[in-house]
């Protein structure tokens, strides 16, 4: 049995049967719909990409895969003892084995007229279609929260013809993510589409007038005039239906390298989980796509009997907005600080590269522009090849031929296995 139908959960039961053709598989959504692409929902805000796109399988996917479904209803309980999953209908589903992939929602500051109509988050198909529908042609928009979401939400509602402003608690956009320099090109970028940022800011309340919105309070003591309010500051798990049941800490799956649980018979994968960082070892929070689908693969893969161990993940963040590309990967600027890092910026071109080196190896990359050599920066990364031994300098790249990509990723005299990493946008 799988929990969630997303990421994770579709990667899990599409290793699973293959590889146990005769067991039941069952995914249980509290959606009702057939897979899709969380990326894809700002694009569909901006009507970039038409509804029917973003559509992950064919109608008839559940069937061809030999695949039972609960959909549009949601666990409430997972009782280990009786191995047994309950629902909010009252319905009662037995397991043999259970992968938790339950994934997370959108987080809510817990301000004052954040429960008003015109207030919104976007994480699934009908948050989208609730702003779609809600949301005036005209007027002004306020997105709280310059991540990834919030970011390509914003950018999105300029497309739509709407005044936008954005709230950043921090110095500037993608505060984890940036250093200044790179944080600058993405202002002028903003600045450009006619996006007004407001860093350093903090929403005390939603201001309503006779029940609608008409203005943001902020922690400096300003009030800015709004028509609608979009919450992007962040998710948390999905993981109360788990209560007592001794499987969670700090708010998120507690699993093993082999994405196992404390009851042998539950594995997790996804944004429900906390993984472990492939350069530090440390665990934590992140909500990339690729990473859940690769832990729902592995943990399919195990709960059918194999032993194949998760290697952790490397954070890789893709952002496109227009003309502006960005990509990071590896360590922060906030996680480098005592490292070697190399800069260079080419302000004409609107090119910008950051690279961050550790005990000879590399562990953090930003590039802003040309981003087409990303994913060797990566496979670096992924494989901890010490730079000393590569055939290349790093630092010397962009490298121009094949044959100069190929010989990057080999050291010594004895070329290593390369676990590609491909650039997946931010989900």
């Amino acid at each position: 049995m799988i929990i969630g139908a997303s990421a994770a959960g579709l990667g899990a039961a599409e290793v699973i049967r293959p590889r146990d053709p005769k067991s039941s598989v069952t995914l249980i959504s509290d959606e009702a719909y057939r897979p899709y692409s969380r990326p894809l929902l700002t694009y569909l805000l901006s009507g970039e990409v038409q509804p029917e796109k973003v559509w992950l399988r064919a109608p008839d996917y559940f069937q061809k895969w030999g695949l039972e479904t609960i959909l549009g209803d949601k666990v409430v309980q997972v009782d280990a003892g009786a191995r047994e999953v309950r629902l909010a209908s009252g319905r009662v589903a037995p397991y043999d084995g259970l992968l938790i992939a339950s994934g997370a929602r959108p987080r809510l500051p817990g301000i004052p007229g954040e429960d008003l109509p015109m207030v919104f988050t976007l994480r699934t198909l009908a948050d989208w279609r609730r702003l779609d529908a809600c949301l005036p042609e005209a007027g002004v928009v306020t997105v709280v929260g310059a991540g990834a979401v919030g970011l390509k939400a914003a950018e999105a509602l300029t497309r739509r013809g709407l005044t936008v402003n954005l709230l950043e608690m921090g110095p500037h956009p993608l505060p984890q993510l940036l250093d200044p320099f790179s944080a600058r090109l993405l202002q002028d970028a903003l600045a450009g589409w006619g996006i007004r940022l407001h860093c350093h800011t903090r929403p005390l309340a939603v201001i309503a007038d006779r029940g609608r919105v008409r203005g943001l309070a902020l922690d400096d003591n300003r009030e800015i005039p709004t028509d609608a309010v979009i919450f992007a500051v962040g998710v948390e798990p999905n993981v109360e239906f788990l209560a007592g049941a001794g499987l969670t800490e700090s708010g998120g799956v507690v699993v093993d390298d082999y994405l196992q649980t404390a009851d042998p018979l539950i594995y997790a994968a996804g944004d429900c989980v906390f993984p472990h960082h492939l350069l530090t070892g440390r665990r934590g929070a992140y909500q990339i796509w690729p990473a859940a689908v690769e832990q729902g693969r592995i943990a399919g893969a195990n709960l059918t009997g194999a032993r194949v161990r998760y290697r952790g993940l490397l954070p890789q963040n893709s952002i496109s907005l227009r003309d502006f590309h960005l990509i990071t990967g590896g360590l922060g600027p906030q996680e480098t600080g005592d490292c070697e890092v190399s800069e260079e910026l080419d302000e004409a071109r609107g090119q910008y590269r950051r690279l961050a080196f550790k005990q000879g190896r590399l562990v953090g990359v930003t590039l802003v522009g040309d981003i087409g050599d990303a994913g060797i920066y990566f496979a670096i990364m992924a494989n901890h090849l010490p730079v000393d031994q590569l055939a290349a300098d790093p630092r010397a790249f962009p490298p121009e031929t094949v044959e100069h990509i190929q010989a990057l990723i080999k050291w010594g005299k004895k070329p290593v296995r390369v676990i590609e990493t491909p650039v997946y946008e931010y989900a």
